[in-house]
């Protein structure tokens, strides 16, 4: 059975196991392994940052989540950066939807207009999945990050909220 729930303070190891397991399997994640190492206070002040983080649990096992950072300055609050991950063995099962339906009910409880994020051109999924949500392509990060001596680009992408 999956569920969604918020990822609070006690998730710290769970939370950072993930993304571990999401900087090991994957190219599409900004950090690459050996850049991350568990630091609990670091952790922690990493989730406390957060305005809105909530993880997906498959049958116990935490899968995945969503984080999503507004503005801190008032001219920009109504904007949050969004980042997702979901681990490769439990993709394209609907938790990427579910995880997006709870980020724009929390968007809309909280009067933020628009959500953004970015986005290697060449993650065709990830695309996919946020296209279905409704962001849509703004423009084009040129040589944006660099995987395996590569330059690659990456889409910026937003959806403007009712």
């Amino acid at each position: 059975m999956m569920r969604i729930r918020r990822i609070d303070l006690c998730d710290a190891r769970l939370f950072w196991d993930v993304q571990k397991q999401l900087d090991t399997e994957s190219k599409f994640m900004m950090l690459e392994p050996e850049e991350r190492r568990f630091d609990f206070s670091r952790t922690i002040g990493r989730i406390s940052r957060f305005d809105f983080l909530v993880g997906a649990d498959v049958d116990g096992k935490f899968v995945g989540f969503l984080s999503a950072k507004r503005g801190n300055a008032n001219r920009i609050r109504n904007t949050a950066y969004v980042v997702v991950g979901i681990i490769e063995e439990f993709q394209h099962q609907g938790i990427g939807s579910q995880l997006f339906e709870e980020l724009e009910r929390w968007a809309k409880e909280k009067a933020v207009k628009r959500l953004e994020l970015t986005v290697m051109i060449n993650n065709y999924a990830a695309i996919a999945l946020f296209q279905k949500h409704g962001f849509t392509i703004e423009g084009v990060r040129r040589e944006a990050v660099c995987v395996d001596g590569k330059y690659i680009d990456e889409f910026y992408m937003s959806k403007i909220l009712d």
